[in-house]
C-alpha cells in the first residue's frame, strides 16, 4: 500500500495515494514514517487539518526524532498557527542543532525583525542553538543580542567570543565590546570608563588576548615582558620590559584601552623608572583617541636613566566622539633605520582621573 501510493502519487492521482497511505498507516499505525507521508500528500490536496492531524499521530511514536517535530512544525506554521508550530520547529533543533539557522529565520520573518519575539520563542537550550541565535543576530546588527547569546553558550562560545570581540573592536563598538569582553560577568560599561584595568601589574595575564586588559603589540623577539617583584614601586609587582636590539618601534610595546566620558578633561599618572637605555627611539608613554589612533595630549618621553622612580603625568581631553582611549608604551620614531634598543624599563601604579 506504502509503494502503491508512492507511484499514485508520483503520477498525479493525489486522491488516490492518499487513500493507499491512509491504509497503510492503519495497517502498521506505529510506523511514524508512515504517518508522515500521509500527512505530506494531504496537505499536498490541501486538507491542512487532516495533515497536521496525521502529523499528530507520528509525534508520539518518535518524540526524541527531530524530523517529526520539524513537518509538524511547519503544517502548523503555514497553517497560522505560528507559537505552536514554531515550539515544534524549536523541539527538531534540540534533536538535530542543523535545523536551528532556519528555525531562526522564520522567526525573524514572521516577527518583523523582532528580536525579542525571536529570542523568545526559540528559547535556546544547548550551547548550539545559543551561538546559531548569535551568528543570526550579529547577521542583522542585533549586537546587544548577539552578545547575551553568545553569552549564554558558557565554555562552547568562547572562541565566537573571541572573534565577536575583535569584530567590534575594529568596528570602533567599544562599549558593546566591553559588555561581550566582561562575560560571564556582563559587567555595566558605565563602571568602567575611567577605570585601568591591573594599574599595578599585579597579575599575569595572555598579553595576546584582544580585550581591555594590558596588550602586547610588539612581537619582537628581542623585547621580553615580564613581572618584577624585586623593585616594585607599590604593591607586590610591576612591569619590566628588557630590550635586547632591533625591534620595529611601531607597534606598542604594551597598551590598554580604556573607556571614557566623551568631551572630558582627564589625567594619567604613573611611575617609571629607565635604566641604561641606549636608543635613537627612546621609550615614550602616550594616548590616543581608540577611534582615529590621533595623540591626546603630550606624550612623556621617558629618560636613558632615571635613578630611581620618577612619577609622570599626561592631562588630556577626549573630543565629543571619544569612547574610548588607548593607553600604550611605545617607542619614538628614528630617524635611522635600522633603529635597535638597548636597557630596562619598569613601569607601574598607573591612575585615570577626571578633572
Amino acid at each position: 500500500h506504502f509503494l502503491r501510493g508512492a507511484i499514485l502519487e508520483a503520477g498525479n492521482d493525489l486522491p488516490g495515494a492518499i487513500s493507499e497511505f491512509d491504509r497503510a498507516a492503519s495497517l502498521r499505525p506505529d510506523d511514524y514514517v508512515l504517518w508522515l507521508n500521509l500527512a505530506r500528500v494531504r496537505e499536498s490536496r490541501g486538507d491542512s487539518p487532516g495533515a497536521i492531524a496525521a502529523a499528530r499521530q507520528a509525534l508520539p511514536l518518535a518524540p526524541f526524532y527531530a524530523e517529526p517535530h520539524w513537518q509538524l512544525g511547519n503544517l502548523l506554521v503555514r497553517a497560522g498557527q505560528t507559537e505552536e508550530g514554531l515550539k515544534e520547529l524549536r523541539l527538531a533543533g534540540m534533536s538535530n542543532p542543523v535545523l536551528v539557522p532556519s528555525t531562526i529565520d522564520l522567526a525573524w520573518q514572521l516577527s518583523g525583525g523582532d528580536a525579542r519575539y525571536v529570542a523568545r520563542v526559540i528559547a535556546p537550550a544547548i550551547p548550539e542553538a545559543h551561538l546559531a541565535l548569535g551568528d543570526y543576530f550579529k547577521l542583522r546588527g542585533q549586537v546587544v543580542e548577539a552578545i547575551a547569546s553568545y553569552g549564554a553558550a558558557g565554555l562552547e562560545g568562547a572562541g565566537k567570543r573571541r572573534e565577536y570581540l575583535a569584530e567590534l573592536i575594529a568596528a570602533k563598538k567599544f562599549v558593546d565590546a566591553y559588555r561581550l569582553w566582561s562575560i560571564p560577568n556582563m559587567a555595566d560599561p558605565a563602571g568602567a570608563v575611567g577605570v585601568v584595568r591591573d594599574p599595578g601589574f599585579e597579575q599575569e595575564g595572555d598579553l595576546d588576548q584582544t580585550g581591555f586588559g594590558w596588550r602586547r603589540s610588539n612581537k619582537s623577539q628581542t623585547i621580553s615582558l615580564s613581572l618584577d617583584s624585586g623593585a616594585a614601586q607599590e604593591g607586590r609587582s610591576s612591569l619590566l620590559a628588557e630590550f635586547r636590539g632591533e625591534s620595529d618601534p611601531g607597534p606598542p610595546v604594551i597598551s590598554q584601552l580604556v573607556l571614557v566620558a566623551p568631551g572630558s578633561r582627564y589625567q594619567l599618572t604613573f611611575v617609571a623608572r629607565t635604566e641604561g637605555i641606549v636608543s635613537g627611539g627612546l621609550p615614550r608613554v602616550g594616548i590616543a583617541d581608540a577611534n582615529d589612533n590621533q595623540q591626546l595630549g603630550a606624550p612623556v618621553s621617558l629618560p636613558q636613566q632615571t635613578g630611581g622612580w620618577q612619577q609622570y603625568s599626561i592631562d588630556f581631553e577626549t573630543k565629543d566622539t571619544t569612547p574610548a582611549v588607548l593607553i600604550s608604551v611605545s617607542r619614538a620614531s628614528c630617524v635611522k633605520s635600522p633603529c635597535p634598543i638597548f636597557g630596562r624599563l619598569w613601569l607601574d601604579n598607573l591612575s585615570l582621573r577626571k578633572l
